[in-house]
């Protein structure tokens, strides 16, 4: 797999990992709060919502993370290049 196809493909799915969570973050905050009677079902119950919204967390992190190991090089680089010129200045 080429490269730039690599980082299309995580970033996709990194994308929508992160509207599902937020997606559910506005599902419990607003349809579902704690405490609240109104809307005790939402598709899923209250306590099914809070696991998604977990689950979906975790794998953002691990998404993120492995975007950012994937772009280290690149990090690196702007990094040393921005510090470069600051110098020079």
């Amino acid at each position: 797999m080429r490269k730039a196809t690599m980082h299309y493909v995580l970033d996709a799915i990194e994308g929508l990992v992160l509207l599902a969570l937020v997606i559910s973050g506005f599902t419990l905050w607003f349809a579902l709060p704690e405490g609240s009677e109104i809307g005790k079902t939402v598709i899923f119950e209250r306590q099914t919502w809070v696991q998604l919204h977990r689950w979906l967390a975790v794998a953002l992190l691990i998404f993120f993370s492995t975007h950012i190991i994937t772009h280290w090089t690149w990090i690196a680089y702007m990094t040393k290049s921005y510090f470069r010129k600051r110098k020079g200045e």
